[in-house]
């Protein structure tokens, strides 16, 4: 499989512009919806050195592109004081192969590897962090309370890797009722085809495609 930085900062506006444009087409005909800061969380998947350090062994080249926009999404959301939740993806020490995903893929990532903690440029300050070991966040069931507890009726989903667990977290705060919003520069695959194709999928049937720059512009 090939590994690419499709998304940088030098064409940052371009992938953007591009991307909207393609998935307007898989997006058309639905019903309209308007984005609204009210009952809306912002969630961060994944987001850990494991993915995002050039040096780790699962880094995912474009992931660098996003860190920034997200930090920018972030900052607005604890400005207005509304909910900012983390996932962080790991196994025990213990876990060996006896579960499908620790033998789907080659090495999988132990919550005592240095690697496990969330990329110093987006620390979790008081958020809260939920960890899983599914693609899927809401097989932590303490995401969906907090999401419920909390009035949330809104979710923008932020953070990699968009065709595994972002994807699967959209399409499951989707048929749990939340309004699911993808900005397409706050998610990021190991290459672009992996990346659009996902972001296709979620624009038909479960995830409205926007940008950082148009919500942070409707709050």
């Amino acid at each position: 499989m090939k590994v690419e930085q499709y998304f940088t900062q030098e064409n940052y506006d371009q992938k953007v512009n591009e991307w909207k444009a393609i998935l307007a087409n898989y997006y058309a005909s639905k019903r309209p919806f308007t984005f609204s800061m009210e009952n809306t969380a912002l969630l961060i998947i994944d987001m850990q050195e494991y993915f995002v350090n050039p040096q780790a062994p699962a880094f995912i080249p474009s992931s660098r592109t996003i860190i920034e926009p997200i930090m920018r999404l972030k900052r607005a959301f604890k400005d207005r004081k509304n909910a900012v939740y983390y996932t962080q993806h790991g196994f025990a020490p213990t876990v060996g192969k006896e579960r499908i995903i620790t033998r789907w893929w080659k090495e999988s990532l132990k919550t005592d590897n240095p690697m496990y903690a969330i990329a110093p440029e987006l620390e979790p300050e008081n958020e809260v962090v939920f960890t899983k070991s599914d693609y899927d966040a809401f097989t932590n069931n303490s995401l969906a309370l907090a999401l419920e507890k909390d009035g949330y009726k809104r979710l923008i989903i932020t953070g990699v890797l968009t065709h595994l667990c972002c994807e699967s977290t959209a399409r499951s705060a989707f048929t749990s009722d939340f309004e699911v919003y993808l900005p397409v520069d706050c998610l990021a695959s190991y290459n672009e085809d992996l990346h659009l194709s996902s972001l296709k999928v979620a624009s038909h049937g479960f995830g409205i495609p926007t940008s950082s720059k148009e919500l942070l512009e409707g709050m």
